[in-house]
């Protein structure tokens, strides 16, 4: 793509007027033909921080979301795409199907934790704005999280963050205590 052409997509995706959404829907749904790769992974992370549902669904219209993509070698880009999108939105605002596909890359980069932090260390921030979407009660988006979570418990060396995972599984599974207790208000709300 040249320069121009990745210029106007910029600009398409710098607004959210009823053109620019009507512009971000029929490019999705023409780049959704395109292949994940190197070269096409940031307008796909694009389109999907853009959270228009509609967009959205044309991307992942055959393909699952949280696996989408994990074709790609985790790195530290993809990882900060999917932390920034989490963070970037309340947990209720976020269509459920961009939450799933930054859970995947998270799962699938962390899933050996050693291997995850090698490529981005984990910050406390992160896994506050990854837990508030258990908020959201979708048993999908629960499962990624409490997985995610469970795996940091492998981690000895990093034993704020191993402590942090595990006292977020206890305050949603104990019906005694609340997730809020736990992540800030700021990030909930």
């Amino acid at each position: 793509m040249d320069l121009s052409g990745f210029q106007f997509i910029e600009s398409m995706l710098s607004s959210h007027t009823p053109e620019a959404e009507n512009a971000v829907i029929a490019f999705s749904k023409h780049f959704a033909s395109y292949p994940l790769n190197q070269e096409t992974a940031s307008v796909y992370q694009k389109l999907i921080y853009y959270n228009n549902p509609e967009a959205i669904d044309a991307i992942f219209k055959t393909r699952k979301p949280d696996s989408f993509f994990s074709i790609l070698e985790p790195s530290r880009d993809l990882i900060l795409f999917a932390f920034s999108t989490l963070s970037g939105y309340h947990a209720g605002d976020l269509y459920e199907p961009a939450v799933l596909s930054c859970l995947g890359i998270i799962q699938n980069a962390y899933k050996n934790p050693g291997f995850g932090f090698s490529i981005y260390p984990l910050t406390v921030s992160d896994l506050y704005h990854t837990a508030k979407y258990l908020k959201v009660e979708n048993n999908e988006i629960e499962s990624h999280i409490i997985d995610f979570l469970e795996n940091l418990g492998s981690l000895s060396k990093y034993e704020s963050i191993t402590a942090l995972a595990r006292n977020i599984i206890d305050a949603h599974y104990d019906n005694s205590k609340k997730i809020e207790s736990i992540i800030p208000r700021s990030i909930l709300s």
